[in-house]
């Protein structure tokens, strides 16, 4: 009777660690799918993170992020996993090859702009154009400075007839040094670099403020242009680095989470086994001391049966060293994939970062002239459907370039400064701001009434006039010129532009501080 109690005694602490078995097992289980959970949302952060390098990289993260949220079986990923990683592979050579081909025109204009400078009419309408043409991604950047490198090239084959500085002189006339100036100025104020480049590209803007020689303002836009290329192989380095750590880590929990489904696929069918056999050892114990009364004849079968046991319970202990192993790797992913989201999180806010800044003045801090663009067509969109009032004005201060000959260039950016800052107060916040030029600010006012509108604008000026402006040692009155109009009739963005800038014209043709309305 003792040894049918022992048998009985070992049998249950086989089921019982069994049975503990079975629920690290599980255990196991549900942290592994926790962690395809947190793969599905790496996926989808990894997808709003690299929207926009590529199309195809695009589509096949977003078909990667659809196929997550429809099935259970990691195993299946693995095939779409590689593909998104020789996507990343391909375009870090495409970017680099595209970056070879901006390196090589600016060699090939370089060479070019050794030639006399100047402009005709049409070329001098396709700069100013292409200037203003936003640039949203690096592709994109790529394409307009090779544009713009292919447009001096242009200019510089067609003014070539002129050998001496005198001719060049003649050949550029005042009117298009002046817009040049203007639009590189323009740019320059557009461009958010730190550090040295940054502070190279604030010089620039000051000596052509003071004004330069045909000869130098092409050297200094080429100089800017290099600037504009400088920045752009900083953020495709960056771009890169971050991409090649993704691929290397996504490389790894590829491997890692196929070999983590190979060796469950495996603990499982073992576990099974298990558990057969140890039921048929039960089964047969259980039959064994039923059948046989005398328990010492039966002794050989039960030393067999208890041998087969303590197999089983080595074969356990075999099982819970690779389940261990088996958590440890799944520890080790759940690591691997904090980490990759971390660091998604962290590009995420970069390229939120960057997208602001790409949007906002540097010097001003209100929005620039790419955001203008986006906000008038919005804003025109909105007034074909609902057919709201929609005015647009421009302002424009007076005599600012006595300001920055008189007391110098630091005390104009301060007159820009406060000025934008003064003109944002008294907007309401569903009006909009944007600087257009060196000393230009364009208003968007939607769905506002004609005598709110005409309020709101003779204030702008009205504060502007009582700023406390001092200069060494001097008070200095400030005034603007207004001038505005309304979107009418088969009006579109272009007309409402033109016809504001010929207002703005009236006003200040007319005299300093006046507001003038046209239609």
């Amino acid at each position: 009777m003792t040894d049918i109690n022992a048998v009985a005694s070992e049998v249950s602490k086989l089921k019982l660690r069994l049975d503990q078995a079975q629920l690290t097992y599980r255990d196991a289980s549900l942290k592994s799918r926790r962690e395809i959970v947190i793969l599905k949302r790496l996926i989808s952060r990894l997808s709003v993170a690299c929207k926009g390098l590529d199309n195809e990289l695009d589509e096949k993260l977003s078909e990667l992020r659809t196929e997550l949220e429809q099935q259970k079986d990691v195993s299946k990923l693995i095939p779409r996993l590689a593909v998104v990683e020789r996507l990343v592979t391909r375009q870090a050579s495409f970017t680099e090859n595209e970056n070879h081909l901006l390196e090589q025109q600016i060699t090939h204009s370089g060479e070019t702009l050794t030639r006399l400078p100047g402009l005709p009419a049409q070329l001098k309408r396709e700069l100013r154009n292409l200037l203003g043409q936003p640039s949203k991604t690096l592709a994109q950047t790529h394409k307009h400075t090779i544009q713009l490198l292919e447009l001096y090239e242009r200019a510089l084959k067609l003014i070539s007839v002129s050998n001496n500085a005198m001719g060049m002189k003649d050949a550029l006339d005042h009117d298009l040094q002046l817009q040049l100036t203007n639009e590189l100025q323009r740019l320059i104020t557009e461009l958010d670099f730190d550090g040295e480049n940054g502070d190279r590209l604030m010089n620039i803007r000051n000596r052509l403020l003071v004004g330069v020689s045909p000869k130098t303002l092409i050297e200094l836009s080429l100089e800017v242009l290099r600037l504009v290329l400088d920045g752009t192989h900083h953020e495709r380095r960056s771009s890169q680095h971050f991409l090649d750590g993704i691929n290397s880590d996504l490389a790894t929990l590829q491997k890692t989470t196929n070999q983590s489904v190979g060796q469950g696929s495996a603990l499982y069918e073992h576990r099974s086994e298990m558990t057969s056999e140890l039921a048929t050892l039960a089964g047969s114990i259980r039959q064994g001391l039923g059948e046989h009364k005398n328990l010492e004849a039966w002794r050989p079968t039960l030393t067999d049966l208890t041998k087969e046991l303590l197999v089983l319970a080595e074969r356990n202990k075999a099982l819970e060293k690779r389940e261990k192993a088996l958590v440890e790797q799944l520890s080790y992913n759940e690591g691997k994939i904090n980490n990759l989201f971390e660091q998604t999180q962290d590009y995420r806010r970069r390229l939120h970062d960057q997208e602001r800044k790409m949007f906002l003045d540097n010097l001003t801090r209100v929005y620039n002239r790419a955001a203008l663009n986006e906000r008038l067509e919005h804003e025109y969109r909105r007034w074909l459907r609902y057919q709201h009032p929609l005015s647009v004005a421009m302002i424009d201060i007076d005599h600012f370039k006595e300001v920055n000959d008189n007391y110098g260039h630091l005390a104009g950016d301060k007159v820009l400064k406060i000025i934008a800052r003064t003109i944002r107060q008294n907007l309401e916040e569903t009006d909009f701001i944007a600087r257009f030029g060196d000393d230009e600010f364009m208003l968007i006012l939607p769905d506002v009434s004609e005598e709110e509108r005409t309020k709101r604008l003779s204030n702008i000026r009205e504060n502007i006039t009582q700023l406390p402006f001092r200069f060494r040692e001097q008070n200095v009155s400030i005034t603007v010129s207004v001038g505005a109009t309304l979107f009418h009739g088969n009006d579109t963005p272009d007309d409402i532009l033109e016809r504001t800038e010929k207002a703005l014209f009236s006003a200040k043709s007319a005299g300093d501080n006046r507001m003038l309305w046209i239609s």
